[in-house]
């Protein structure tokens, strides 16, 4: 893809995150990852919102994502930061000649596998930490799923205007989600970029199950980015788990 296009698409990601508060999330992940984690292993980075806060804290991150242009725009954003790597992985069968202190997934990563692709990731990170390591992920619940994607949406600023479209299925345990994005180029003509993806919904307990099933317990349960314990009107779980 070239250059422009992945900037285009980049900024839209940025633009759909704007409301993330990457400071807290980044706050909480260091408090709960402890003293001892120094060189952490993150999946799923997207554009690199948490990994420079890490790099800027003097972490060493190894990031890694199915994106290519996600990373370029990370890349972008890191500069020349000594202490990270940025790797084009796949969550399910990534591979990395390290052990790492503590491993981190954050933003709905895990909402975009399968159960069985869920195992498999979880399996992966297992063999890439060290033992007593700190795994902290977060999902998107069942709950905002129910009362938040039942809707479209529009957004429209000036520069970019973009229509949400989303399918739930509560049978299939999904939703279909279909983005038109227009942005505004330099002759005042709007360019189009759609965007289609599926995230599948998963219960706090089959996260927890699957967690024990492949080497890790400990297990908590926040709702969001928070010290207070996850509910079932959460709109996002994070778990805190260790390994085995």
């Amino acid at each position: 893809m070239q250059n422009d296009s992945y900037k285009e698409f980049s900024q839209i990601y940025d633009l759909l995150m704007n409301d993330i508060d990457y400071e807290k999330w980044t706050s909480f992940l260091i408090n709960k990852l402890g003293q001892n984690a120094n060189k952490i292993l993150e999946a799923a980075c997207g554009t690199g919102g948490i990994t420079c806060i890490l790099a800027e804290k003097n972490y060493k991150v190894t990031a890694f994502d199915l994106s290519e242009d996600m990373l370029m725009r990370a890349y972008d954003k890191l500069g020349r930061s000594p202490g990270v790597r940025l790797l084009n992985q796949n969550m399910t069968n990534f591979k990395i000649d390290d052990k790492f202190d503590a491993a981190i997934c954050c933003c709905d990563g895990i909402n975009y596998l399968k159960s069985d692709e869920i195992t498999l990731f979880f399996k992966k990170v297992n063999e890439h930490l060290s033992h007593g390591s700190k795994f902290i992920f977060d999902i998107s619940t069942e709950y905002k799923y129910e009362t938040m994607y039942n809707e479209n949406y529009v957004y429209d600023d000036g520069d970019v205007f973009y229509v949400w479209e989303n399918m739930f299925d509560s049978d299939e345990r999904t939703v279909n989600m279909e983005i038109n994005f227009f942005i505004k180029d330099s002759q005042e003509k709007y360019d189009r970029i759609t965007e289609i993806q599926t995230q599948y919904i998963h219960s706090a307990d089959e996260i927890v199950n699957i967690l024990k099933d492949t080497g890790f317990n400990n297990i908590e349960i926040y709702d969001d980015y928070n010290d207070e314990s996850y509910k079932d009107t959460s709109l996002r779980a994070v778990f805190c788990s260790t390994k085995i």
